[in-house]
């Protein structure tokens, strides 16, 4: 198999929420379907580069199996690698072409950053897969580059493309781009109409984007944006119909009215939508046509749904029996207020054991255990008001809603266990994953712990970890005007098992722990 650019110059590692089967299984359950189990689903990844996407499904669902399939013969062989030192089984990567896929039928089919960055050929083999593969009731997700947002993109890799056409190193292609963008931005500072600012406002975000991110979506042979009704036009050609995008799962029938004098059928809404917004990608989910979706959001489709939101009172000295509560995100900013006792009890409940998930069946018990401490009694019309909320704020992106809840632990053991890929990721990199598949990016003390988070040391043994560290001179904690640094011996042992503790206490709220 021959070398490509991608074996050059791989593409960006990195692990995708929108992409997990228990991310799309619950969108898709909202619309009216009954997918595939996620504890035991079998899916397929199309373009998985290093397969570290493909291993975090792999890692949070034992009992699932797993394929990625990619040409990039070196992408391929590093992520086999990261799979033999997680010790993965159910997980297999292949470097294969497209044409050369005879695997069976799949529960979910995942086909990243692929579609618009190949050939037309490939991209009807690629809706051929989903045809052919998907399981009756699978689902197979998508995403593609979209006018009319990528116009001015479209122009731009445009520009580089003629820079670079005579050149056939795709480091060198680099190069010559990212000093043509130089050149644009500094020749295009002091001008004021409206085209100028226009390239100027791309140039400043493309100026931005990873290197390597950047070769392949602007210097690459293919990438041909479309219009979202022309790819729904070609999905239906092979049998499968829309669901809702990821992205805005709701949004055409929630947030957009048309005049009266105006009537559109779905696909026509979401287009016009991008229209409007300027839309420049879509992550689109697909399944047979032969399923009958419901696109109504009714309280019971709640039932069977794991509910999660960060809440927390606004007010410091929040007071139960105040009647007005407002309750605020992660961030501080005050995303609710309300007056019911009922919600307010809900808010708490969520808030308490966030990050965690709570069943519905189990949410409600605790409401109703913090409302029998005030006298309150909730009727069955109460629990319908309860699945109503959580629906509009699901909607709102408020409240998170999951069929099959990441497993990770809030409290911290002897001897911890963190996720094994944010072991991987953290002796390379800054930014790891947590079992939440969201990235923060830590510090190098924070780094160098979560790497001996294997079940083998203990508080102590991290200790020593940070005090090699110090005497290797990596990681200083105090330095002195003199360059010098003097501490005492029992002061620092203090210090570092603070500073160990307070590590592992960040690590357990932000997900990471699994044991």
């Amino acid at each position: 198999m021959k070398t490509n650019i991608y074996d050059e110059i791989p593409y960006t590692k990195h692990i995708y929420q929108q992409t997990q089967p228990n991310y799309i299984a619950t969108t898709a359950t909202l619309f009216g379907m009954e997918p595939p189990p996620v504890a035991t689903c079998r899916v397929l990844e199309l373009g998985c580069a290093s397969g570290i996407n493909t291993i975090a499904m792999a890692q949070a669902i034992p009992d699932g199996q797993f394929i990625g399939i990619d040409y990039a013969t070196t992408q391929i062989a590093e992520g086999q690698a990261n799979i033999n030192w997680l010790g993965l089984t159910n997980i297999t990567l292949q470097a294969i072409d497209f044409n050369d896929i005879n695997l069976g039928k799949f529960d979910y089919i995942v086909a990243h950053g692929v579609y618009s960055w190949v050939a037309a050929s490939s991209q009807t083999r690629l809706m051929q897969i989903c045809q052919q593969h998907l399981q009756p009731n699978g689902v197979a997700y998508i995403s593609y580059n979209t006018y009319p947002g990528w116009h001015t993109d479209h122009m731009l890799r445009k520009m580089m493309l003629y820079r670079t056409r005579h050149l056939s190193e795709p480091k060198e292609k680099l190069k010559q781009a990212k000093e043509l963008l130089s050149f644009f931005m500094e020749a295009n500072k002091h001008k004021y109409d409206s085209y100028s600012l226009s390239l100027r406002k791309e140039l400043e975000h493309v100026s931005k984007l990873d290197e390597n991110y950047l070769v392949h979506e602007y210097l690459e042979e293919y990438n041909t944006p479309i219009l979202f009704s022309e790819f729904i036009e070609q999905a239906n050609q092979h049998g499968l119909q829309y669901i809702t995008d990821m992205r805005t799962p709701f949004v055409a029938t929630q947030d957009f009215a048309f005049q009266d004098s105006l009537e559109f059928d779905l696909i026509e809404t979401e287009q016009y939508l991008d229209f409007l917004r300027n839309t420049s990608f879509r992550e689109t989910l697909l399944c047979s046509q032969n399923i009958i979706l419901d696109r109504n959001l009714s309280p019971s489709k709640i039932d069977n749904l794991y509910i999660s939101a960060p809440l927390k009172p606004s007010a410091k000295d929040y007071k139960p029996e105040e009647a007005l509560a407002k309750f605020a995100n992660l961030a501080g900013e005050t995303v609710l207020s309300v007056t019911s006792p009922l919600l307010k009890a809900v808010c708490l409940c969520l808030g308490e054991t966030w990050p965690q998930n709570l069943s519905f069946d189990n949410l409600m018990r605790q409401v109703k255990q913090l409302l029998k401490m005030m006298d309150i009694e909730i009727s069955a019309a109460d629990i319908d008001e309860v699945k109503t909320m959580l629906l509009e704020f699901y909607l709102k992106k408020i409240v998170e809603l999951s069929v099959y809840p990441p497993n990770f632990t809030l409290n911290i053991s002897e001897f911890p266990i963190a996720s094994p890929i944010a072991r991987l990721q953290s002796q390379t990199s800054k930014q790891v994953t947590n079992l939440r598949y969201e990235i923060f990016t830590f510090n190098f003390a924070t780094c160098s712990i979560l790497q001996y988070l294997d079940g083998e040391h203990n508080r102590d043994s991290l200790l020593q970890i940070l005090q090699k560290n110090i005497d290797n001179g990596d990681l200083v904690l105090y330095q002195g005007e003199d360059n010098s640094i003097e501490v005492n011996p029992k002061e620092l042992k203090d210090f570092l098992l603070s500073n160990v503790e307070n590590i592992l206490q960040d690590l357990a709220k932000k997900a990471y722990l699994i044991g």
